[in-house]
């Protein structure tokens, strides 16, 4: 008999690493046998009031005066930031399409033996979405007769950050989580400090899926012959000196800088393309430059040769990555290594033993749990 489970993730958010995640998360338990479907995050008012509209900012990682959807500068990149604007209706709706043929989000039930919370950063209350602090996120899932977590992040958010009343209703909905699983040592922590319960460490869903199969089968969009994958948040990348060293280390080895996923403003060739599409333009790529958690699985999995950048807003996270899946080489501290990191080639074997292994555990954790 198969049992009904309901994934709730972030599988609304316009980013390659939240719908990948959340497909790679049903892939692996369908091929357990079981039956998946969505939920989505939901906003509460008793928990909303708890933190209202707080969020962490990270200014330095925004460019200046930067709207987004909006032309909110002049200068000359100004007909770029126009091109950008309507090639991001057009990812938008790349990712809306993946939505609905590859995660179902359509079909709906009112009630499930079992809801898995994650990947991504569910755990994330400092810096979460419209929805705010909710305790869905942490277990309060009336359709669900039992939860558990898979792979969950706090990400920025750190427990001693969190106000008493917050951790006092999370104490409380974790009471309805039977396992925990999380993905990083400061969600570790975290979980740690609010339940007596065993916690299980695991790898992110798309780091233990194999996506072969969904790679070859696609076909890439036009592409420049040689190029270098930039891969980050809506113009993240926006100093002088990261943009300088960029364009200067790629004009130096011929490659033109592509931006995918999300555009930089410096960037002309923005390419829209569908996850799928993502990974296989990593694969094909001469170089990549991420400083984002996902971006740093892609190219592990699939660039030969990439540099990651850690901000402030995701070391959490990143630094911890890098450690376990031995990547660590391709971590820069300044931009200005780029050019170091460009004669490193990534090390596959250990990571491709590290994944397997990862795998069973994985495969493990949801065959007790489910």
């Amino acid at each position: 008999m198969k049992v009904k489970v309901c994934i709730l993730s972030m599988q609304q958010i316009d980013n390659m690493g939240s719908l990948l995640q959340s497909y790679a998360l049903k892939k692996t338990i369908e091929k357990l046998g079981n039956e998946v479907e969505f939920i989505d995050i939901a906003k509460r008012d008793e928990d909303y009031e708890l933190l209202g509209n707080y969020k962490q900012e990270y200014h330095e990682e925004r460019e200046k005066d930067g709207i987004i959807g909006k032309i909110s500068k002049t200068d000359r990149y100004t007909l770029n930031r126009l091109k950008i604007k309507r090639k991001s209706i057009e990812q938008g709706a790349a990712f809306n399409k993946f939505r609905v043929e590859q995660l179902n989000i359509e079909k709906k039930s009112h009630q499930y033996d079992v809801c898995v919370i994650g990947s991504d950063e569910v755990f994330n209350c400092l810096n979460s979405g419209a929805w705010g602090f909710t305790s869905q996120l942490f277990g309060n899932v009336p359709e669900a007769n039992k939860v558990i977590t898979y792979a969950a992040s706090c990400g920025s958010t750190k427990y001693d950050e969190i106000p008493v009343k917050v951790a006092e209703k999370i104490r409380k909905t974790f009471k309805n989580v039977t396992a925990f699983s999380v993905r990083d040592e400061n969600t570790h922590k975290f979980v740690a400090k609010l339940t007596d319960k065993q916690i299980s460490d695991n790898l992110d869903p798309v780091l233990i899926y194999n996506f072969n199969h969904e790679v070859e089968q696609t076909s890439l969009p036009e592409m420049p012959e040689h190029y270098c994958v930039i891969y980050s948040y809506y113009n993240r990348i926006h100093t002088a000196e990261e943009i300088d060293a960029i364009k200067g280390f790629c004009k130096k080895h011929q490659l033109t800088p592509v931006a995918i996923g999300a555009p930089q403003f410096w960037i002309k060739d923005y390419i829209v393309c569908s996850p799928f599409q993502c990974l296989k333009i990593f694969k094909e790529s001469d170089f990549v430059v991420t400083d984002t958690f996902h971006g740093t699985i892609f190219a592990s999995k699939y660039a030969n040769k990439f540099a990651v950048l850690a901000r402030a807003s995701n070391k959490n996270k990143l630094l911890n990555l890098v450690e376990k899946i031995r990547m660590k080489d391709q971590l820069m501290s300044n931009i200005v290594e780029i050019e170091e990191k460009y004669s490193f080639w990534k090390s596959k074997e250990k990571f491709s033993s590290i994944i397997e292994e990862e795998m069973k555990k994985t495969v493990q954790y949801l065959k007790s749990n489910i």
